[in-house]
C-alpha cells in the first residue's frame, strides 16, 4: 500500500500581518491530528530579536546561501530587501512521505512553488496599511526607513493580489483568535476533516 501524499500549505502576508504567530498557532492546534508542521525556510539575514534558528528560519551566511543556489538546493529563492530567502527542495520529500507542512513565503515565492507543486495558497492580510504600520513599529526590530520600505512593498503586494488573484483563501487578521479559527478550518477542510463552522 502506497503512502498517501501530504498537502503543502503556503501562507503569505505583508510584513506585520502576523503570519508567523498565526502559523505557529495553527500548528499548535492542528499539528498532531493532521501530521502538520511548519517547514522552515532559509535566509542570509541576521536573526531578529526573539527569533530562534531552526524554528523561525535556518540562518546561514550569504556565501553559504549562494553556494546552495549553485548546487540547485532550493525549490525557490529570492533576494529581497538586501537578503536572500529560499525554500529547500526537502519540503517536497516531506510531503511525499505523507506528512503535511506549512511554508511562510512571500508572493513571488508562493507563485514559484505553486508552479512546481500543487500547494494550497492562503493570503493573510491586516485590516489596513495603518494597522500594519502600527504593528511594525510595535515590533521594534526595524528602523523607520526599513519600516517605510516594508510598507511600500506591502501596498504593492496587496494591490497585486487585488488585481490578479493568486491565493485560494484570504484571511484577515483583525482579531487573532478569529483568524486562527479560520486557518484551522481551512486546513480541516483541505485535509478532509469536518470543520467546526462552515467557511
Amino acid at each position: 500500500m502506497e503512502t498517501a501524499i501530504g498537502k503543502l500549505f503556503i501562507v503569505s502576508a505583508p510584513s506585520g500581518a502576523g503570519k508567523t504567530s498565526l502559523v505557529n498557532e495553527l500548528v499548535a492546534r492542528a499539528g498532531k491530528r493532521h501530521s502538520l508542521s511548519r517547514l522552515v525556510t532559509y535566509t542570509s539575514r541576521e536573526p531578529r530579536k526573539g527569533e530562534v534558528p531552526g524554528q523561525d528560519y535556518h540562518f546561514i551566511g550569504q556565501g553559504d546561501f549562494e553556494a546552495k543556489i549553485r548546487e540547485g538546493y532550493f525549490l525557490e529563492w529570492v533576494n529581497a530587501l538586501g537578503s536572500y530567502y529560499g525554500t529547500g527542495m526537502s519540503v517536497l520529500n516531506h510531503v511525499a512521505s505523507g506528512k503535511s507542512g506549512v511554508l511562510v513565503l512571500d508572493r513571488p515565492g508562493a507563485r514559484r512553488v505553486y508552479e512546481q507543486f500543487p500547494a494550497v495558497l492562503i493570503w493573510l492580510t491586516a485590516p489596513s496599511l495603518e494597522d500594519l504600520k502600527q504593528r511594525l513599529m510595535l515590533r521594534g526590530t526595524e528602523t523607520e526607513p526599513q519600516i517605510a520600505r516594508r510598507l511600500t512593498r506591502a501596498a504593492e503586494e496587496i494591490a497585486q493580489e487585488e488585481a490578479e488573484k493568486l491565493y485560494h483563501y484570504t484571511v484577515e487578521n483583525g482579531d487573532f483568535g478569529q483568524a486562527a479559527d479560520l486557518l484551522e478550518q481551512i486546513v480541516d477542510k483541505e485535509l478532509g476533516k469536518k470543520a467546526n463552522q462552515p467557511l
